[in-house]
């Protein structure tokens, strides 16, 4: 028999497990964050989830907050709750309402609780990460375990990549806590070798040229394009949206153009840059951006 279901979710990662959810189970209910103002006209745009359910013939929920919402007869009676990337820590007497009500994380708990786990892992430089079906607790991804899912990573794999190996592994994982449910147990978590990540701003993604070069490549790797990695030029504040360790020694935060070559100095060497934002301007690789600019003598 086919479980009762309520989704939460909101952004484009959590798209995969709703789709899963809705050919496994019977989905009553998908809830999901406001439409909010995106894009440069800043138009009203609702979520991918909300999207999605509509695709699915699912009813969606926005509402601004779960708190107090307990009550509501649309969350009474349900199997599972079955939430990822929703956007809310979820109270008690929510997670008391259903059976079950499991999260989908997207690292190996008990490393990196918290909002920014994909950034975190690739910026360690993390051999491997995943995601793991966790029963809810109100304590931040602190819940016991039912079961995870793996991925490798490179030395290579682009924030991008990751985000969309992800969304496609938590669909696996969901499909195989599905396959194990009721019968299914869940392993407390060890909370002492737990690590945490927060949520980002855009102030955390200014480049410190003092780090070594490959600490450079990953944090450029682990930010783009969310938030962002950046530096200033002078005045300009400018993007840096791709590097590669190269092995010529430059001062840090020493800018060196050698054969078209983009070079900025960091601790152990330097980082050859491969594309970069200008404010107010298009993307360009380093070897545009020189044919039009000198670059200052240094970034900051």
């Amino acid at each position: 028999m086919r479980p009762t279901a309520v989704f939460m979710g909101t952004p484009e990662i959590a798209v995969p497990a709703l789709r899963l959810l809705a050919s496994r189970a019977d989905v009553r209910l998908v809830i999901t964050q406001p439409d909010r103002p995106a894009g440069r006209g800043m138009k009203l745009t609702p979520p991918p989830v909300k999207v999605a359910a509509g695709e699915l013939g699912l009813p969606v929920w926005q509402p601004e907050s779960m708190r107090g919402t307990e009550g509501d007869p649309r969350l009474i009676g349900h199997d599972l709750f079955v939430v990822m990337a929703y956007g809310e820590i979820l109270r008690q007497p929510v997670l008391d309402l259903p059976k079950a009500c499991i999260n989908l994380h997207g690292s190996l708990l008990p490393r990196w609780r918290g909002a920014s786990p994909l950034q975190a892992c690739l910026r360690a430089g993390d051999s491997e990460t995943g995601v793991c079906v966790m029963e809810m607790v109100p304590a931040l991804d602190a819940g016991p375990v039912y079961l995870s899912e793996r991925l490798p990573l490179t030395a290579r794999t682009t924030l991008p990549e990751l985000h969309d190996a992800l969304a496609l592994t938590a669909a696996t994982a969901l499909g195989r806590f599905l396959d194990a449910w009721p019968a299914i147990q869940a392993t407390p978590q060890d909370d002492a070798a737990a690590t945490f990540c927060r949520k980002l701003t855009s102030a955390e993604g200014r480049l410190d040229w003092s780090q070594p070069a490959a600490e450079i490549e990953r944090w450029v790797r682990a930010y783009t394009p969310a938030p962002g990695c950046w530096t200033m030029f002078g005045a300009d504040r400018v993007r840096i949206l791709e590097v590669r360790v190269d092995p010529d020694t430059v001062p840090p935060g020493t800018i060196m153009v050698d054969a078209g070559r983009l070079l900025i100095g960091c601790r152990d060497g330097s980082v050859e840059v491969l594309r970069l934002q200008v404010a107010g301007r298009g993307v360009t690789t380093a070897a545009e951006y020189l044919r039009g600019h000198l670059p200052p003598p240094t970034a900051g």
